[in-house]
Formats: C-alpha cells, sequence, structure tokens
C-alpha cells in the first residue's frame, strides 16, 4: 500500500512547520533522524493543546476503509487523537470520527494506527493530530495513512 501523505518525512520545510503540515507552533520538528524520518518532538508542563495538521485533501474514490497513524512514544500523556473528516463532492462535512490512541502509546517507538470505515458518498478526507493536555514528554515520526 502507499502513503498517501506526501513529505511523511518531514524533509521538506516551511519556516517552523515541514511542507503540507500545520501546527499550533508548539510542536519542535528536531534535526534528529529516525529510520530516515525527521522527528518531532512535544512537551507540556501543564495541561495544552497542539495539533498537527496535513493541509491537503486525500480523494478516497472507490476505497473502503482508511489506517492513518504515527510511529511514537511517549510518557504521562493525558489525550492524543486521531482525527479524521470526511467530506463529499460539494465540500459538505459527512461526519467526523476522533480517537484517543494515548493509552496505547509506550515509552518506546511503536507504530499506532487506527482504522475508519469510510462513509458512502465520501470524495476526500481530511486528517489530522490533536494533542492535549498534560504530556510530559513525547516524540513521533512518519505520519502515514492507507486506504484500501
Amino acid at each position: 500500500m502507499k502513503n498517501r501523505i506526501e513529505n511523511s518525512s518531514w524533509l521538506e520545510g516551511e519556516e517552523q512547520s515541514p511542507r503540507l503540515f500545520k501546527t499550533e507552533g508548539k510542536l519542535h520538528f528536531d534535526q534528529a533522524m529516525r529510520e530516515g524520518d525527521r522527528l518531532a518532538s512535544l512537551s507540556f508542563n501543564m495541561s495544552d493543546y497542539e495539533r498537527l495538521v496535513y493541509t491537503e485533501q486525500i480523494a478516497t474514490q472507490g476505497c473502503n476503509y482508511l489506517t492513518m497513524g504515527l510511529i511514537v512514544r511517549g510518557n504521562d500523556l493525558d489525550e492524543i487523537n486521531y482525527k479524521v473528516a470526511f467530506y463529499n463532492e460539494n465540500l459538505t462535512c459527512l461526519d467526523i470520527y476522533v480517537q484517543n490512541v494515548a493509552p496505547e502509546i509506550e515509552t518506546h517507538f511503536k507504530r499506532i494506527c487506527v482504522t475508519y470505515p469510510i462513509p458512502t458518498d465520501t470524495a476526500f478526507i481530511r486528517v489530522g493530530w490533536e494533542f492535549k493536555g498534560l504530556i510530559t514528554g513525547m516524540s513521533c515520526f512518519h505520519p502515514f495513512v492507507y486506504l484500501q
């Protein structure tokens, strides 16, 4: 399967964020690399909010499921949500799915993903990740979306 996210290695940059990604500015894109991908890190010492949004639409015609995720590690994480919005051809939002994966994250790097059914009449999706609450330490890399 092909990763539908372009620049998933975060090697092409624009100011603070990699090309095709948007954040609130708290997520730090490190110079450190892992498996050919640039790492990002985040730490909140009190309840806070950050998001990582892929700015491009991903077409879904002919697909029934999507799997999205990150390779991530962390400790003392309140909430890390994987979020996908489904749109029809008229740009109407059909549904939004959100899942907190913080309980699955461990102190070593692990591929954390979720699979969602694609609602009927979906023409494209938009994906993002939300980080909420206390995050003592978190690192991630290689965002991915696979369609099937």
